[in-house]
Order: structure tokens, then sequence, then C-alpha cells
């Protein structure tokens, strides 16, 4: 799952984060669980000649269970994607077409997907599938040099 946002005025990570997840998601997350993987520096031109200049501090979140019960938040976020890990390498590395899915729906409808590249937000840093190889290289039990 991901979740991103923006910080308040004098506001940090610690606050930012699990305000995020509990907004966007409905999940009382204490900042003490999530990974520190760094920060990433974006830049995308939505318009010719407009340019959103981003730094985003990237966590991870490990879980010993999928989330039970979260909640969507409506005109924020449209469904989650549970794809497995070495799947969604195989996809961003460009070894496998498609990858299949658990997706939820706002409404808690779920069902198995295809999906592609195609049906993420095109980013060309790789990001998903640096993420990836992060969360790959944690639940290997690597916890040194997780860097975005």
């Amino acid at each position: 799952m991901s979740v991103g946002g923006h910080y308040a005025a004098g506001e940090g990570a610690a606050a930012a984060g699990p305000r995020e997840i509990r907004e966007e998601l409905g999940l009382d997350i204490p900042f003490r669980y999530l990974v520190p993987l760094g920060r990433r520096v974006f830049v995308y031109c939505f318009t010719p000649g407009v340019f959103e200049y981003e730094f985003q501090d990237v966590f991870l979140l490990p879980l010993e269970a999928r989330p039970e019960g979260f909640v969507l938040q409506d005109g924020e976020v449209e469904a989650v994607l549970e794809l497995k890990v070495e799947e969604g390498i195989e996809l961003f590395a460009g070894k496998r077409a498609v990858a299949q899915g658990l997706l939820t729906e706002a409404r808690q409808r779920q069902e198995m997907v295809v999906v592609t590249q195609k049906d993420f937000v095109p980013c060309i840093d790789s990001y998903y599938l640096k993420l990836l190889l992060l969360a790959q290289r944690y639940l290997r039990g690597d916890r040194d040099v997780l860097a975005i």
C-alpha cells in the first residue's frame, strides 16, 4: 500500500506519516513501526512549462499479516493492490508483462486483477522497482543500507 501527503507547517515525518496513514487508510500506525528508507527527490511536469518539485520521505511498514478493516479515504484513495513482492519486482524489471494481485476497493469489494506497468503512475526513476527491492531485502532479514 502506498500513502502520501504533505507536511503541515511545523510538522515532521513522525506526525505526518501516521496522520496520512490514518486519513487515507483508516489505520492507526505508530511512527515507531515505520522503517525509514530515505528521501526521494521528485520532479514532474504535469503541463508544459509547469513543474512540481517534491521531497518525499519514504518509509516501509512491515506487518506480520495483511491489515484488516482499513477504510479508504473517499476522493483520495480509489483502491489498494496487494501484490507479491517477487512478482512486482519481475513486473517492474521488465521480466514479465503482467502480474496478478488482490485489489480492494473503497467499499471493501475485493477481486483478483491482472496489472501491467501501465496501470501505475509513470516514474522515470524506477521508483516501484526500488521500493520492492528494498522490501525484499527487508523481508530477507537485511536491515543495513535500506535506502531509496
